[in-house]
């Protein structure tokens, strides 16, 4: 047994019986009332019902003069039927003409005034609904799952808001359906959020202490009073149909002629809902398409596969259940679905998930881990992936994940009375998280794969192999306290570990890091939050031999209005085909977002860079420069122009011969017409490639899944020292949300 194995496995085995919960302190209560006549979603809090509901609060600033009164007041009611939870919100505004927000796209309001209601159905202090609203009745919804929000979950809901004389009001009605919840809990956890854009303010109910460890949930209040819910049963049925008319030519030949090729799609996708906690989906010939490009990413020169987000909806609902440390479940693999069926919630303290997809192949193999290859697609076959998790309470879990990946391509022709070629690819993981002292937690993971190939490969050690088997592990102690933070662990992955629904920048490598930062928060008009960092990796190949080793100290700067700036050294010491290069990196990052017409961000990236040959002889330690600039306009209230710029460049030295100077441009423009319609350009160019692409959508969204888009595209190259198009599409797609 290896000795990463068996450290991890002993902290599995021993560490249960030294954890312990903190306290519970009493926490802030609301109280919700259940709504006794109907009620119109107007904006305009009018009804008897919103009297007897009473009042949440008081909000509390957050960040700056934490803990005082807001400039402004927000007064918060809850009502709830047998089909609805509502939300009456009043927020004041001295200044109701500075009211600062825009007829974004959905889920695009956060630098504008809103506010945002965290709703724990579970109550168990991690995981949170977020809904929200800015004054113009743009929506906002995403799931909190401990780390960062992802607002790539939407649900269907409404709201409404009125803007007066003395600021604005807003009324939310959540459908029970759209949530996971347990029969018979009458408390939930709830925590609101407030942003007034114009006076740099961020607001809360319950107050949210920054220099407390955990999640923002271990903070929130109780919502009670909610007798009597009912989940479960809800019912929807969501056909599509989608048709495309593509065309392509070359100009490799004479005549340069176009070739089209008409594709037409019908599909439909059911949603039903088990019980209150548990939701089944069943598709046939899903609708998976993207109906927007993925952002241009530098491809050039680089020693690690590139990973890409997944945008589909299918996939992006429940996403966070099979989060794990290692990404063992990256769905972009599964490329062209035929049908698929997944099961998400929980079931008392597990939380339970699985997705079944039939894949017709196509997905890269690049970063699957061993084998992985940048050439090659992977074959017709089927995906299945299993989550299981126990919630042990205060972010505390147990968790096993399984991906089983079969492939046999009915393409490929065998001799009668013998199987076709397949191959099969299958990773097992067992996962803790334990809290040990109030401030300090223990993660373990350990995953092992098994591989049949149905090629031999070589992976360069002696002889081609066709069987594959290894194990992954990591442990990581991290302290928290919210001022102090210390991390420091090990990664082992083996060199013949492979997971085809995964995604790994490399295998054979063992990590060993550290990250230390102290926050200081003084009592400045300008500087919110000072934050020196150190951190550092020696990563090694699984005999021991050096593949990279990082040292690097930062500082990061929290100022006033939105303002925040980070200066990075790092030096590097890393092993290309057998030869050591020593280099040092410097980086250099800035953003703001107060200014309501434009805001941006900019990072500069200074170092001694590697040129990674396909041999030593062709690699050299030269230096690259690497800028990043990006803004995001909003000229008027309905107009948003997202700007992006980044630029990389290669000298065989400082002020030497250049090796190559590449840019990506972007610029995505959106008008909304109103708060369904919306027009969208998003021209791209690789000055690499010399490509231009660009793309032009008109959307029209009732709520999601009931959608109308028309699209255009088009692809441009230099031929002959002339601009030319090389490829151009159009496509229609409609589809409608039936609920029951």
């Amino acid at each position: 047994m290896t000795r990463p194995l068996l450290a991890a496995l002993l902290s599995i085995a021993i560490v249960p019986f030294l954890a312990q919960s903190a306290l519970a302190s009493k926490r802030p209560r609301a109280i919700a009332v259940r709504a006794t006549g109907p009620l119109t979603l107007d904006g305009v809090l009018d009804e008897p019902d919103w009297e007897r509901a009473p009042p949440i609060g008081p909000f509390r600033l957050i960040l700056v003069r934490e803990g005082e009164a807001p400039s402004e007041s927000t007064d918060v009611h809850v009502l709830f039927s047998d089909t609805h939870i509502w939300f009456g919100i009043r927020c004041l505004n001295e200044h109701a003409g500075r009211v600062r927000a825009s007829l974004a796209p959905r889920d695009h309001i956060l630098d504008d005034d809103h506010v945002a209601v965290h709703l724990d159905t579970y109550l168990d202090r991690h995981r949170a609904y977020i809904f929200g609203v800015n004054p113009h009745g743009v929506q906002l919804d995403g799931i909190l799952d401990g780390g960062d929000p992802d607002f790539g979950w939407d649900a269907s809901w409404d709201a409404e808001t009125k803007v007066d004389d003395h600021g604005w009001t807003a009324e939310m009605a959540i459908p029970l359906r759209a949530l996971r919840f347990p029969e018979g809990a009458d408390a939930w956890g709830l925590w609101i959020r407030r942003q007034i854009t114009k006076n740099d303010e961020v607001c809360a109910w319950p107050l949210y202490r920054v220099a407390v460890a955990g999640d923002i949930m271990l903070q929130a209040g109780d919502l009670e009073g909610l007798t009597g819910l009912h989940g479960g049963g809800g019912f929807v049925a969501q056909p599509y149909a989608a048709s495309t008319r593509a065309a392509a030519r070359s100009f490799d030949a004479p005549g340069a002629a176009w070739t089209s090729d008409d594709h037409q799609d019908v599909g439909l996708d059911v949603r039903y809902g088990v019980t209150s906690t548990l939701t089944a989906n069943v598709t046939l010939n899903p609708d998976y398409s993207q109906v927007e490009a993925d952002a241009l990413q530098i491809d050039v020169n680089q020693r690690f596969p590139l990973d890409y987000p997944e945008k589909r909806p299918f996939f992006l609902e429940g996403a966070e259940t099979f989060s794990t440390h290692y990404q063992l479940v990256y769905t972009r693999r599964i490329a062209d679905p035929a049908y698929g069926g997944k099961v998400i919630g929980r079931v008392g303290r597990f939380r339970v998930g699985a997705i079944a997809v039939r894949d017709d192949g196509g997905g890269s193999l690049e970063g699957i881990g061993a084998g992985s290859s940048s050439a090659k697609l992977s074959g017709a076959g089927v995906f299945t992936i299993g989550r299981l998790a126990y919630d042990l309470g205060e972010n505390q879990k147990l968790g096993l994940l399984v991906t089983d990946h079969v492939t046999t391509d009915p393409r490929v022709a065998t001799p009668a009375g013998l199987a076709r070629p397949s191959s099969h690819n299958a990773v097992i993981s067992v996962e803790t998280r334990l809290r040990l002292a109030k401030s300090l937690f223990l993660h373990c993971q350990i995953a092992r794969s098994v591989s049949r190939l149905d090629t031999l490969l070589s992976l360069g050690r002696g002889r081609p192999v066709g069987h594959l088997a290894d194990l992954a592990s990591t442990w990581t102690f991290e302290w928290n306290d919210g001022t102090r933070r210390l991390r420091a662990g090990q990664d082992y992955i083996g060199s013949r570990f492979r997971a085809d629904a995964g995604f790994f920048e490399r295998v054979d490598a063992r990590d060993d890091g550290y990250e230390a930062t102290v926050t200081f928060r003084p009592e400045n008009r300008w500087i919110r939050s000072i934050a020196p960092t150190s951190s550092g990796d020696d990563i090694r190949d699984t005999r021991g031999a050096l593949l990279d080793r990082h040292v690097s100290g930062a500082v990061l700067w929290g100022l006033q209005g939105q303002t925040a700036l980070e200066t990075r050294i790092t030096h590097v010491r890393e092993v290309w085909l057998g030869t050591p290069y020593d280099r040092w990196r410097t980086i250099a990052a800035a953003s703001n977002s107060l200014w309501r017409p434009l805001a941006f961000g900019l990072d500069a990236t200074f170092e001694d860079g590697i040129f990674y040959g396909a041999t030593d002889s062709a690699s050299f330690l030269g230096w690259q420069e690497t800028w990043h600039a990006s803004a995001t306009a909003r000229p008027s209230p309905r107009l948003t122009s997202e700007l992006s710029a980044t630029r990389s460049r290669f000298l065989r030295a400082r002020g030497g011969a250049l090796v190559y100077d590449l840019w990506l441009l972007g610029a995505k423009t959106t008008y909304q017409f109103d708060r369904r319609l919306f027009v969208r350009v998003y021209p791209q160019y690789d000055t690499d490639t010399e490509h231009l692409d660009a793309d032009a959508l008109m959307g029209y969204v009732v709520h999601p899944g009931s959608v109308l888009y028309a699209g255009v595209n088009g692809g441009f190259d230099r031929v002959d020292d002339r601009r030319r198009a090389t490829r151009r599409s159009v496509f229609l797609k409609a589809s409608y949300a039936f609920q029951g």
